[in-house]
């Protein structure tokens, strides 16, 4: 896999995406080329694939898919193409602002043409400025590298293969790719809708809004879209919390979220279902992420 590849970085300059091809010696380019099909193979091949919903965080034998993924045409066009790619620079404007490093393959059969496409996400410190001191010991001695440069990992974070991406790391993916339309974070009027529900009492909405992060806002989109503060009584919600031994403060009949984060993480999670007693033990957990099991 990517025996022929080139290496491309993807990057933004002025908000245009821009695809630079590296100008590299053989022997570096076939090295990263085989860690990256190493990485790739492991990734797709040796893990269980779940279909990305935003809940679920994934086991080290796990990896999360999302299907007919719509990668863009200019990434296609350099794998088809890497050639008609310029060659990296660095411009007027100073150094491009690197997303991510990668190397694809593309295979025609009939009429139907396939990618394989994998990347790494790029880091800063990945950058190596002539300002910084970049020290290589030879012969007993540090001698520095003054020229500019950059570092690649031996891994990669996401693959684009079948018109499917492959991740591990939603967190990782989405700093090279907008992944914003396969999961619900609630807007401020959404948020704002919950917390002038009929069972539901917030001290402060303007405050609680202005605090509330992706995480707290995911919860309330969960909440607003599963319809459980409609489908359940107060009476309803206050006899499930008492049996997995969770406190519900009441105000006027109605459930108050706490100005505290971690207890509004806490009360957000167990109305999202994600709150759970140990099965031998009294102690109340709060999930990181969830996933039905199939057949109940």
């Amino acid at each position: 896999m990517f025996e022929q590849s080139s290496i491309f970085l993807l990057a933004e300059e002025k908000h245009t995406l821009k695809i630079f091809r590296i100008e590299i010696d053989n022997d570096t380019q076939s090295s990263i080329c085989n860690d990256f099909s190493i990485s790739t193979s492991k990734l797709i091949d040796e893990k269980e694939a779940i279909v990305f919903d935003g809940c679920y965080k994934p086991d080290d034998d796990e990896c999360l898919k999302i299907e007919n993924f719509p990668l863009e045409d200019e990434i296609k066009d350099a794998v088809r193409n890497p050639l008609g790619v310029s060659s990296f620079h660095i411009s007027e404007d100073g150094f491009p602002d690197i997303k991510a490093i990668f190397v694809g393959e593309r295979k025609q059969t009939s009429n139907n043409e396939s990618f394989c496409i994998s990347f790494q996400r790029f880091r800063k410190e990945q950058y190596l400025f002539p300002k910084n001191y970049h020290l290589f010991f030879t012969g007993n001695t540090f001698f520095r590298e003054s020229k500019f440069g950059i570092s690649v990992i031996d891994c990669i974070d996401c693959c684009y293969h079948n018109n499917t991406l492959w991740f591990s790391s939603f967190y990782y993916t989405r700093q090279i790719f907008d992944l914003s339309n396969y999961y619900r974070s609630a807007t401020d009027p959404e948020v704002d809708t919950f917390c002038r529900h009929s069972a539901i009492f917030v001290e402060d909405i303007e405050a609680f809004k202005k605090n509330a992060t992706t995480t707290i806002r995911r919860k309330i989109a969960f909440i607003n879209d599963s319809n459980v503060l409609d489908r359940f009584t107060i009476h309803d919600v206050v006899n499930k919390a008492n049996n997995v031994g969770i406190d519900i403060t009441l105000n006027d009949n109605r459930i108050v979220i706490p100005s505290d984060k971690k207890q509004i993480k806490f009360i957000l999670g167990f109305l999202d279902d994600a709150t759970y007693k140990g099965t031998f033990s009294d102690n109340v957990y709060l999930a990181n992420s969830k996933r039905p099991i199939s057949g109940t």
